[in-house]
């Protein structure tokens, strides 16, 4: 066996498919670079037009107060809240207000029961948006993820 091939059976890039028979050669022997997952060459000598892209969480937290973030991304996001009432609070609240090119809209809750509460994906927002998180004697955290090009 020579050392190439013994190499390649081991090394962890060689587990990655060929996404395209004329590229088995380069997916068949060593390579020191990431692939580009499309057309599976070492990104310096991918032929894709895409560029490379990846999740960023992003979250605002207010205890109690109120703060504002901007959307940003490639796609629509999906919002998150969490929750939580302050000990002895009396009537907590919590609301969230959303301002794009076509108005504002918002979401409020005023009857909070003691305890830790989640509001997953309660909401979908465009990128270009802010958003404000308002608390009243609660702490709430807002979270998502923007799709940005690297």
């Amino acid at each position: 066996m020579s050392y190439h091939k013994y190499f390649a059976a081991y090394h962890p890039w060689s587990l990655y498919p060929c996404c395209h028979p004329y590229h088995s050669y380069l997916c068949s022997h060593p390579h020191y670079h990431p692939y580009c997952p499309v057309c599976c060459q070492p990104y310096h000598l991918c032929c894709c037009t895409t560029k490379p892209s990846m999740l960023m969480p992003r979250e605002i937290s207010v205890d109690p107060g109120t703060q504002e973030a901007f959307i940003g991304g490639a796609q629509d996001v999906n919002l998150t809240l969490e929750y939580k009432p302050v000990s002895g609070a009396t009537s907590p609240g919590v609301k969230i207000t959303v301002t794009d090119s076509d108005g504002t809209s918002e979401w409020n809750v005023t009857s909070i029961p003691d305890g830790f509460h989640v509001k997953s994906d309660f909401a979908s927002v465009v990128p270009g948006c802010t958003v404000t998180l308002e608390t009243t004697e609660c702490m709430a955290r807002l979270r998502w993820c923007e799709l940005v090009s690297c």
